[in-house]
Protein backbone atom coordinates (compact mmCIF):
# COMPACT_ATOMS: atom_id res chain seq x y z
CA UNK A 1 0.00 0.00 0.00
CA UNK A 2 2.05 2.67 -1.41
CA UNK A 3 1.26 6.39 -1.03
CA UNK A 4 1.93 9.32 -2.88
CA UNK A 5 3.04 11.16 0.42
CA UNK A 6 7.02 9.77 0.77
CA UNK A 7 6.28 10.92 4.81
CA UNK A 8 3.46 8.70 4.86
CA UNK A 9 5.22 5.58 3.08
CA UNK A 10 8.03 6.22 5.65
CA UNK A 11 5.72 5.96 8.64
CA UNK A 12 4.02 3.17 7.56
CA UNK A 13 7.27 1.52 6.94
CA UNK A 14 8.59 2.20 10.57
CA UNK A 15 5.32 1.33 11.92
CA UNK A 16 5.27 -1.86 10.25
CA UNK A 17 9.43 -2.28 11.19
CA UNK A 18 7.89 -1.70 14.95
CA UNK A 19 5.33 -4.48 14.76
CA UNK A 20 7.68 -6.80 13.68
CA UNK A 21 10.10 -6.13 16.49
CA UNK A 22 7.06 -6.59 18.72
CA UNK A 23 6.20 -9.82 17.60
CA UNK A 24 9.51 -10.86 18.07
CA UNK A 25 10.29 -9.62 21.30
CA UNK A 26 6.92 -11.57 22.35
CA UNK A 27 8.02 -14.59 20.15
CA UNK A 28 11.03 -14.42 22.70
CA UNK A 29 9.70 -14.20 26.08
CA UNK A 30 7.14 -17.24 24.92
CA UNK A 31 9.84 -19.35 24.07
CA UNK A 32 11.52 -17.83 27.92
CA UNK A 33 8.66 -18.97 29.83
CA UNK A 34 7.71 -22.01 27.98
CA UNK A 35 11.38 -23.63 27.94
CA UNK A 36 11.80 -22.37 31.55
CA UNK A 37 9.00 -24.38 32.56
CA UNK A 38 10.08 -27.30 30.71
CA UNK A 39 13.93 -27.68 31.53
CA UNK A 40 13.73 -26.23 35.06
CA UNK A 41 12.21 -28.21 37.04
CA UNK A 42 12.40 -26.48 40.69
CA UNK A 43 11.49 -22.86 39.09
CA UNK A 44 14.90 -21.54 40.25
CA UNK A 45 18.04 -21.23 38.47
CA UNK A 46 20.83 -23.22 39.66
CA UNK A 47 24.13 -21.36 40.00
CA UNK A 48 26.18 -22.87 37.24
CA UNK A 49 23.93 -24.31 34.44
CA UNK A 50 24.68 -28.00 33.80
CA UNK A 51 24.83 -30.01 30.65
CA UNK A 52 21.61 -31.55 30.68
CA UNK A 53 19.78 -28.02 31.26
CA UNK A 54 21.70 -26.39 28.50
CA UNK A 55 21.12 -29.22 26.24
CA UNK A 56 17.31 -29.14 27.26
CA UNK A 57 16.76 -25.39 27.07
CA UNK A 58 18.62 -25.81 23.27
CA UNK A 59 16.50 -28.82 22.35
CA UNK A 60 13.42 -26.84 23.53
CA UNK A 61 14.43 -23.51 21.64
CA UNK A 62 14.89 -25.36 18.59
CA UNK A 63 12.11 -27.44 18.34
CA UNK A 64 9.41 -24.62 19.32
CA UNK A 65 11.33 -21.93 15.71
CA UNK A 66 10.65 -25.80 13.43
CA UNK A 67 6.62 -25.55 15.11
CA UNK A 68 6.85 -21.57 14.48
CA UNK A 69 8.45 -21.72 11.03
CA UNK A 70 5.91 -24.81 10.30
CA UNK A 71 3.06 -22.88 11.12
CA UNK A 72 4.18 -19.87 8.79
CA UNK A 73 4.89 -22.28 5.98
CA UNK A 74 1.70 -23.71 6.30
CA UNK A 75 -0.75 -21.09 6.96
CA UNK A 76 1.00 -19.63 3.87
CA UNK A 77 0.66 -22.28 1.95
CA UNK A 78 -3.20 -22.39 2.96
CA UNK A 79 -3.22 -18.84 1.69
CA UNK A 80 -1.67 -19.10 -1.32
CA UNK A 81 -4.19 -21.96 -2.23
CA UNK A 82 -0.67 -24.34 -2.81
Amino acid sequence: MESADPQLNRFLHQLQAETQRQKFTEQVHTLTGRCWDVCFSDYRPPSKMDGKTQTCIQNCVNRMIDASNFMVEHLSKMNGGV
